[in-house]
């Protein structure tokens, strides 16, 4: 494994259950939403780690693929937790997964999602990146089916944490905005 071809991807909403998170690599859809292209390498990732990242996630925008309800983004200007999932992917991977989360577009041309490659770190020499809005999106509550793929992943990658505490966070992230 070259070093410099890889990117810790860091995930906070619907991929961090990981069912969800292949179909951007595999392609198709994940519970009836829009389907995603299959990416040129569909090898999974190389490696998988929990880290919690330092800024308030919150839900925003409407999305057509989640019952036109609120998804995941980062508040990176303010401090708090969201719970993260990190993946060891290529470089060509994590641009494929960039274009898919922009409805096939680059981040930069898709201001009103998520046109921002964030790096929150680095890990053994990989540089950690996210993706959000460069701004803050107006909130918007989820739906039903998208707390549901939260609580999985939450559950998959934390089986520490009770079903109060999951329920805890998911519905105090818009408590504040």
């Amino acid at each position: 494994m070259d070093r410099s071809k890889m990117v810790w991807y860091a995930v906070y909403g619907s991929n961090l259950l990981f069912e969800r998170f292949m179909t951007y690599l595999k392609g198709g859809s994940f519970m009836g939403g829009n389907p995603a292209s299959r990416c040129n390498d569909t090898t999974p990732p190389r490696a998988r780690l929990l880290y919690e990242l330092q800024y308030d996630m919150y839900f925003g925008n409407s999305s057509s693929s989640w019952e036109g309800k609120g998804v995941s983004f980062l508040d990176i200007t303010k401090p708090g937790k969201a719970y993260s999932v990190a993946y060891l992917v290529s470089r060509e991977q994590f641009d494929h997964i960039c274009r898919q989360e922009n409805g096939g577009k680059v981040p930069e041309e898709s201001p009103l999602w998520y046109d921002l490659v964030f790096k929150v770190g680095e890990f053994d020499g990989i540089p950690m990146m996210t993706l959000t809005n460069s701004g803050v999106r107006p909130a918007k509550e989820p739906g039903g089916k998208y707390l549901e793929v939260l609580k999985l992943g939450l559950m998959e990658n934390y089986p520490y944490l009770t079903s109060e505490e999951i329920t805890d966070y998911l519905f105090t992230r818009n408590a504040h905005r």
